[in-house]
């Protein structure tokens, strides 16, 4: 393995090297900012050798360590580390978080050190300690560049803005590296924010505090003392009225001739005390740290325990006991009482050790921002940081969408969970949005959907909730996935890089596994799809414009209701797009978007077939050829005209019965579409044939479209005289095989056919006189007859009728419960 950089001392060798496997390479077309390396000696006659080297700098500078230019290293990255004490001392290497470290082994007697460094989600700035017998060798910083976005522009844009929220969304207590920051004045900083500035001033402060131990400026106090009457020296009110009174103690002394007086009288003497008003604030203000030090340690040690948790508690008792000892200082040991209110004196302001632990103290109110400057912050994992910045700029562009301004009271609510500050999980975190049109839009952060609709719990990133009136709630998912797949092999699959398979699969699942459940749209109980579009959001930035756009990824959006959205700050377009389609449709439009199961379409367009009557038409018994091939040549079939037989009128489609003559068995053939009903005179009828019916009877004359053979013919095998015209629906006539199903014209009456035949209850068919259907009350006209007593017919509104011989006629609204008392009979 090559090494990125070594540093040889007289009395270590430390060798970083890169990794194993092929480093990732940076998907932002941008130029990054070269990497960085500093050296720090902490012994004093340290001296470095010639293997000290680094790349990223010309070869004729390699060896300059005063240098800060070096390697750029990457997040999600495995280094190769190796130490080696030359002497056979002891050799280790320390870093502010144990995760570091966690992967790093000992040997040879602990002379040897070596193992990987992998900084996870992190980036920015990470220190490193080489210890020598446990004595401080030379320390390094290092810094971890993010892969997929520009470190000088995008990483930086993202804190911005995340940070406009609040700072400490954007920050962690204790991480593998940091960034630098300075303080910013905030209405109320959070605990994480006053944990890092403490820990940033509390040097500062327990100097100054020492420096006033050792250098007090005291204050002058009176107390009353008991002395002889001639020995007061100074006379004020308290002597006097203690006079005129006769208090005091001892014999009385007559003074003049007409003043007596005890011996001994109370006399209120000035002496110096370290119980003064600046002792007090400084007192009070290091009894509010510490008992905020309590809290926030007591909070943390109710949190899941980890090796960052372990070493945050330890930091935590350590600021604790070093407060603890600042206040039972002399000066601050002395204070008895509390300072009157929004107290301030010349002292705190200008005395030596006074003016620098007023300042310390005063910058704890304060807050920070990550902008640079003397404060070493961690910054919270990449993944997250990108999460909330996708949270925003949906926010964003939603708001300039609509018009409608962010509601800036309810755009988070922040959770402090000891020393952690996040945007608050759960439905209560939601930004509402009211358009002019009657609609709202709710986007929702991290929502937890469960319930009876959800057999697992659900939680994606965000989701956009759309209320329109007279509409059910539809909505998009939006998942952040800070995870690039650029291989060759998947840009070949899907026309660009884009998130990992695995983030595509949850999409798939967001889509189908949200239900929601309105017992007023769905009487039976069954929750429904509400999920229009999943996307996955991934930091990635086109080579030229459209280039995405040319992508299955982006393509599928539409297509599959299933994609990804490249998303960076400055490159929302695509965001914009995918948002802009919905935002600006109404709820028909948007609901056409949804993905539909294919079994529903199927079921729908069953229930518009069983809307329409077709004809079955039969063929003259004497030429039946040759009145068929003068259908198909002339696009007409007539019939006479029925005057209580309205579904005349109502014919959408004629099927022909070709009879045994024609065919063996007969069969209903040939089927064609009605574009015209009319009724004339049979006279007006041209045929080659003559008619038995008058010449000025009233014919219903159908215009058809072409004539078409079934693909699959309804054979007639029973054997059944077929010598007049039938009725059925389209429903029948695109599912019957055989003759007696085209009598089951209505959707339920197929349910109810498929349940018995699933059951194997036997029966047979007896259908009823010829009506026309009710399109709100449809009734079924044949009989299910099982056995000799029993029978069933769709009664419409009224459910299935179940008639029994020997009994009451009995309703039921769903075919299984029928089924159900059918078998029971049957057991």
């Amino acid at each position: 393995m090559d090494a990125l950089f070594e540093i040889e001392t007289d009395e270590v060798l430390l060798t970083w090297s890169k990794p194993s496997e092929k480093e990732p390479e940076p998907l932002t077309h941008v130029i990054s900012p070269p990497g960085r390396l500093v050296i720090r000696k902490r012994r004093k006659d340290l001296v470095f050798l010639g293997r000290t080297t680094r790349t990223g700098v010309p070869e004729q500078a390699v060896a300059i360590t005063e240098q800060t230019t070096g390697p750029r290293l990457y997040e999600y990255t495995n280094y190769k580390i190796y130490v080696r004490a030359k002497s056979g001392t002891r050799v280790s290497i320390t870093h502010r978080d144990p995760f570091v470290e966690r992967d790093l082994s000992e040997q040879e007697e602990e002379s040897v050190v070596y193992g990987n460094i992998n900084f996870g989600p992190q980036v920015g700035r990470s220190p490193f300690s080489v210890l020598v017998d446990g004595r401080p060798e030379f320390d390094f910083e290092v810094e971890v560049f993010p892969s997929k976005l520009d470190y000088a522009s995008d990483y930086e844009k993202i804190l911005a803005e995340v940070q406009e929220v609040m700072t400490a969304l954007a920050m962690e207590y204790l991480r593998s590296t940091f960034q630098l920051g300075t303080t910013s004045t905030v209405p109320q900083p959070a605990h994480l924010e006053w944990l890092t500035l403490l820990r940033h001033v509390v040097e500062d402060l327990e100097t100054a505090l020492q420096r006033i131990a050792q250098q007090p400026v005291r204050g002058l106090t009176r107390q009353p003392v008991s002395v002889r009457a001639e020995r007061i020296k100074r006379v004020d009110s308290q002597v006097r009225s203690a006079i005129r009174r006769g208090a005091g103690s001892g014999g009385f002394l007559q003074i003049g001739d007409d003043l007596t007086v005890r011996q001994r009288l109370q006399e209120r003497r000035a002496r110096p005390t370290l119980d003064t008003q600046e002792h007090r604030w400084l007192a009070t203000q290091l009894d509010s740290i510490l008992r905020r030090l309590v809290r926030l340690r007591s909070t943390e040690s109710l949190l899941d325990r980890s090796e960052r948790r372990k070493r945050t508690l330890q930091e935590l008792g350590g600021l604790k006991t070093k407060i603890s000892r600042l206040r039972q200082l002399e000066p601050m040991a002395s204070a008895s009482d509390q300072p009157p209110g929004g107290f301030a004196s010349l002292q705190l302001l200008t005395a030596p050790g006074y003016r620098e632990a007023y300042q310390a103290c005063l910058i704890l109110a304060l807050g920070l921002r990550i902008e640079g400057g003397p404060m070493q912050l961690s910054v919270k994992d990449l993944n997250l940081l990108y999460e909330y910045w996708c949270y925003l700029a949906l926010l964003r562009i939603i708001s300039e969408e609509t018009g409608q301004p962010i509601p800036t009271q309810s755009l988070f609510a922040i959770s402090q969970q000891g020393l952690r500050v996040l945007l608050q999980k759960g439905k209560e975190n939601r930004v509402c949005f009211d358009t002019p049109t009657g609609r709202s839009i709710r986007v929702t952060y991290n929502p937890l959907l469960r319930g009876e609709s959800f057999l697992i719990p659900q939680q994606p990133d965000v989701m956009i909730t759309f209320e329109d009136p007279d509409w059910p709630r539809l909505h998009l998912i939006l998942d952040a996935k800070y995870r690039v797949d650029a291989s060759s092999k998947y840009k070949d699959q899907y026309n660009s890089p884009g998130p990992p398979q695995d983030a595509l699969n949850v999409m798939h699942r967001y889509r189908d596994a949200i239900l929601e459940s309105d017992q007023a749209d769905q009487p039976d109980g069954r929750p429904k799809r509400t999920v229009v579009q999943a996307a996955a959001a991934f930091p990635f930035r086109e080579s030229f414009p459209g280039e995405f756009g040319e992508s299955r990824l982006w393509q599928a959006l539409d297509r599959l209701g299933v994609g990804a959205v490249p998303l960076l700050p400055g490159n929302t377009a695509y965001l914009r797009e995918w948002l802009r389609v919905a935002l600006h449709q109404g709820g028909w439009a948007l609901a056409d978007r949804a993905i539909a199961h294919r079994a529903q379409e199927h079921a729908r367009d069953w229930r518009i077939a069983a809307s329409e009557s077709v004809l079955i038409g039969v063929l003259r018994p004497g030429s039946p050829q040759q009145h068929l091939d003068w259908i198909k040549q002339h696009r007409i079939y007539y019939m006479p005209l029925l005057k209580t037989q309205r579904r005349q009128y109502a014919t959408k489609w004629v099927a022909i019965y070709s009879p045994a003559a024609l065919r063996h068995p007969g069969a209903v053939a040939h089927k064609a579409f009605v574009e015209a009903v009319e009724v004339i005179k049979r006279s007006e009828i041209s045929t080659p044939w003559s008619s038995s019916l008058e010449g000025d009877a009233l014919c219903v004359v159908y215009r058809l479209s072409r004539v078409d053979e079934l693909s699959q013919p309804i054979e007639n095998k029973s054997a059944q005289r077929v010598s007049t015209h039938r009725w059925t629906s389209r429903l029948a006539l695109d599912r019957a095989k055989i003759l007696e199903e085209l009598l089951l014209e209505t959707e339920p009456e197929w349910r109810f056919y498929e349940e018995l035949l699933a059951y194997g209850i036997s029966f047979h068919f007896d259908h009823q006189t010829i009506s026309v259907s009710d399109p709100d009350d449809p009734k079924g006209r044949v009989w299910f007859i099982m056995g000799k007593s029993t029978k069933v017919r769709y009664a419409g509104a009224s459910g299935f009728l179940l008639r029994n011989l020997n009994g009451k006629d009995r309703y039921f609204a769903h075919p299984d419960d029928v089924v159900e008392v059918l078998m029971h009979a049957e057991s």
